[in-house]
């Protein structure tokens, strides 16, 4: 009897399970001014801890009707229930603040940021981007930033100018250093070739002061005093000209063509200890200095460089940029490399087919390998010829992107897809999307395989479980992203997704929004697949003894009931299912299980098998699963 090894992960859909476990909506705590009988709208969510290295949870932020306003609040999910976490963060509760985003930061990953936008009348009534952390202790959201007015901290480059659409994330440019807030979002600027003001990308980071209410002597756009503990520092080089074009004076879009719109901006960090940021969005409408008119998808990093704001310059990466650098400055034509022709912008966008649109771009961190160095995974809906399609990239040689899934998309052939979500759990991706007519959208989401395969954890579309366990049909969703996350997120505290804590939830999570009077939200978990919290690195090990015992050796880190399927590989690759073997409940040890051999009562005969561990909760729901185990039997 021979027996040899595969790091393979298994290919099947997992359970679907309602985060409560009744299934009932997130936006429901009246006392705290969430009524469940009104709209809420785009969420977005994170897993967290408030403590260094402890079990992650979901943190859900989300838009939430109150009458004529609306406000945005943050709950965790905490001991099997959605808890508010402070009071609505609105600086203005009688407005309509929309699009909030939140991550982690600070010392160990412990301290949650909210970013989001909404008008302010002190500052002439424009929309302002806003950024928050949460003081635990006060149980209160700490908005920060310079004074641009008022008292009111501000991140927009101009106060005068609408600003919308941030995303944070919490990242940290120097090895071993406390992560700090980035926020990158679209905002009104310039005036190219008279063509008027377009969306431009910013970014600023987070710098934290000695000593609250200090002036933030030096920083750009202001050098006011902070509201509270920190300020902001925009990052990149300075190239458009506030109410002009190219200048090295101006102010620091990341646009490629800033002669017309960057919007809908998203950014993460990574790499080698993940420190470095890198930002992505899409340019749309006519250009005014003879690029393209369609949508593009683009991608940036940051490069250290002292004489950009904050430190840092953006270079723009894309699928034909192997070998070269490509510094969003004011070089050439005036906007830099990447602005010289419509071949050189092609080959800084990530779009399948540089001519048709591509929109809606996210990035997450991660590797297919644990242990390996985590690379940006962007995910976008491109036309394809009547309709949308999902597509997913990654980085590829530290310079250039490269399609994933062979170049398909992963959504389906009939479908329209839009608005997708990527994050990772572990080393696993995981995608969302929605897909539908404008009066019937529903959301779909699934995860690849470590054969590169993707595998559909919701077919038809999600569905809503009530507290008697019901399952519906396909549920009906607005027009907004299934947000995603998990609780083993790639980051510095986590050794990038293989030394995740074991949480009461240890999967990827998603929240979204039913469509409908009144709009509810909703969270779930998407459990079964590789899981790398439950057992440690996901690794299986099985040793055959005379030919007719085996030991199952694998390190279960929470108490479950596990055991195996066995299935026989044929000569082609293909897959039939022999059956399963329960192996009984174990606390968190280092495994060590006995087994005769036998599947079924009846030994297993000559031939291939792929065998693998799994954990099940007390209603046979599969929590997780190791990487499969090649076994011959000879």
């Amino acid at each position: 009897m021979g027996v040899a090894a595969a790091l393979v992960a298994a290919g099947s859909a997992g359970a679907v399970i309602g985060l409560p476990s009744d299934g009932s909506q997130v936006n429901n705590d009246p006392a705290a001014g969430i009524d469940p009988n009104q709209n809420a709208g785009v969420s977005d969510v994170v897993g967290g801890s408030l403590v260094a290295g402890g079990p992650r949870v979901p943190w859900a932020t989300f838009e939430q009707k109150a009458g004529g306003a609306q406000r945005i609040f943050v709950r965790a999910f905490k001991n099997g229930q959605w808890v508010t976490q402070g009071p609505s963060l609105n600086i203005d509760q009688n407005v309509e603040a929309e699009a909030p985003s939140i991550d982690f930061a600070g010392p160990g990953r412990t301290v949650p940021w909210d970013a989001w936008y909404e008008p302010n009348a002190a500052l002439g009534g424009e929309n302002q981007i806003f950024a928050s952390r949460f003081a635990a202790a006060a149980n209160v959201w700490q908005p920060e930033g310079q004074d641009r007015g008022s008292g009111v901290p501000s991140l927009n480059i101009n106060t005068d100018k609408e600003a919308e659409n941030p995303s944070v994330a919490g990242g940290a440019a120097v090895a071993g250093a406390d992560p700090v807030p980035w926020v990158a979002w679209e905002e009104q600027d310039g005036n190219v070739a008279g063509s008027g003001n377009h969306d431009q990308i910013f970014v600023s980071k987070g710098v934290k002061q000695a000593a609250p209410n200090a002036p933030c002597a030096g920083f750009k756009p202001s050098a006011n005093a902070s509201v509270s503990n920190f300020c902001w520092q925009q990052v990149g080089l300075d190239r458009l000209a506030k109410d002009g074009g190219s200048s090295p004076t101006g102010d620091p879009t990341l646009n490629i063509d800033p002669s017309r719109n960057g919007v809908e901006p998203d950014i993460t960090f990574t790499g080698p200890s993940d420190t470095v940021g890198w930002t992505v969005w899409y340019e749309k409408d006519p250009s005014s200095i003879g690029l393209r008119n369609n949508e593009q998808v683009f991608a940036a990093k940051i490069v250290k460089d002292a004489n950009a704001d904050g430190g840092f310059h953006w270079q723009a990466v894309g699928n034909g940029t192997a070998g070269k650098v490509n510094v969003l400055d004011t070089s050439g034509k005036g906007f830099g490399s990447c602005a010289e022709s419509t071949d050189a912008e092609d080959a800084c966008s990530l779009n399948k087919l540089a001519g048709n649109d591509a929109e809606d771009p996210r990035v997450a961190t991660g590797t297919l390998t644990p242990g390996g160095v985590t690379v940006p995974w962007v995910t976008w809906s491109e036309d394809v010829g009547g309709h949308h399609a999902v597509f997913v990239s990654r980085l590829v040689g530290g310079d250039h992107f490269e399609l994933f899934n062979a170049g398909n998309p992963i959504s389906g052939p009939d479908e329209d897809a839009a608005t997708p979500d990527i994050t990772f759990f572990g080393n696993t991706p995981y995608v969302s999307w929605t897909s539908g007519s404008a009066t019937d959208k529903r959301g779909f989401v699934g995860h690849f395989d470590a054969y590169g395969q993707f595998v559909s954890d919701t077919p038809g579309g999600i569905r809503l479980t009530n507290a008697k366990g019901f399952v519906g049909g396909p549920a009906s969703l607005i027009d907004a992203r299934v947000a995603l996350s998990s609780s083993c997120t790639a980051d510095p505290f986590t050794a990038d997704g293989t030394t995740c804590a074991p949480a009461a939830v240890n999967a990827a999570f998603d929240t979204f929004t039913t469509a409908g009077t009144p709009q509810r939200l909703y969270s779930q978990a998407l459990t079964g697949g590789p899981n790398c919290v439950l057992f440690y690195k996901c690794d299986l090990d099985i040793h055959v003894h005379r030919h007719h015992r085996a030991s199952i050796i694998a390190k279960l880190r929470q108490r479950h009931f596990v055991g195996i399927i066995v299935d026989k590989v044929g000569k082609h690759g293909s897959v039939k299912r022999v059956g399963r073997v329960p192996l009984g409940t174990h606390p968190r040890s280092t495994l060590r299980l006995a087994w005769d051999l036998r599947v079924n009562g009846k030994p297993l005969k000559a031939g291939h098998y792929r065998v693998t561990l799994r954990a099940l909760d007390t209603k046979g729901k599969v929590l997780g699963l190791t990487k499969p185990f090649d076994l011959r039997v000879k």
